[in-house]
Formats: C-alpha cells, structure tokens, sequence
C-alpha cells in the first residue's frame, strides 16, 4: 500500500470541494477552496493511498497563531492513522511558519475527532454554542 502525503495545489480544488461536500457539515464551495489555496498563509494538504485521494486537511498560520479548519479522511480509508497524519503534517507546517500554538473547533457529538485531538495533546479550551447545525463546537488548543 502505497502512503503520499503532499501538499495541494489548485489543480486539487475539486477533488478537496468533493470531500468537503461528503464529510463536513459546514462544507467549502470549490470556489472557497480555490481562494484559501491561493491564501499565502493557508495550506492544505492530500493524503493519498494507491494514487487515490484517501483524506485531506486544511490550516491557516497568522503570525504566532494557526487554525486548522478541516480534516476528513474516506470513510473506507479510516482506522489507519490517516487522520492523526495529517493533524502531525498540520502541526509541523503550523510550527514551521512561526506558530506557537493551534486552535481548532469540532462538533461535540464527533467522538472520533476528539479522541484524535486529545491523543496529539489538544486540550478543550471552551464551547461555543449551536456553532453547528447539529450542536455545539468544542474550541481545542494546543502549544507547538
């Protein structure tokens, strides 16, 4: 099995909009993607598997502050460790671009995501309420 994790390009934008409308909530248009991929201070990166896109995941580094704003990974390609790769490569680029710390939200009710969150040492920082269709966001932090 053949792992590539590597960073997208424009040439992506569908493929990322794609998963977005399959497994998020609040999905990006592909425009969206287009813009954040064209953002200097934004990153996303693929995850393949044989050539296959198997997940992706999304941040935003502002001077000593990054945001990561999405993750997902296939639903045939999960309990592989692919989500907890991609959240390392989030952190690694977020720590090479000056960040000293990184925020994220996640639905409460995704008891996957948040054990994923808590096992690479983000900690609940507050809630914010009905942030989500179907509830509440968790606001995880983490120092890098």
């Amino acid at each position: 099995m053949a792992i590539e994790l590597r960073r997208a390009s424009l040439s992506d934008s569908n493929a990322v909009a794609q998963m977005e409308r399959q497994y998020i909530e609040c999905a990006w248009t592909e425009s969206m993607v287009r813009e954040a991929l064209s953002d200097e201070n934004t990153a996303i990166y693929l995850l393949s598997e044989n050539g296959q896109i198997a997940g992706y995941g999304g941040l935003k580094t502002v001077f000593e502050t990054a945001e990561i704003y999405n993750i997902a990974v296939s639903e045939h390609c999960r309990r592989k460790g692919y989500g907890k790769a991609l959240l390392r490569k989030l952190c690694e680029h977020a720590a090479d671009s000056g960040a000293r710390e990184i925020f994220l939200e996640v639905n409460e009710h995704n008891a996957a995501a948040r054990a994923l969150y808590e096992s690479c040492g983000f900690k609940i920082l507050n809630t914010r309420k009905n942030y989500y269709k179907s509830g509440n966001a968790l606001v995880f932090r983490k120092e890098l």
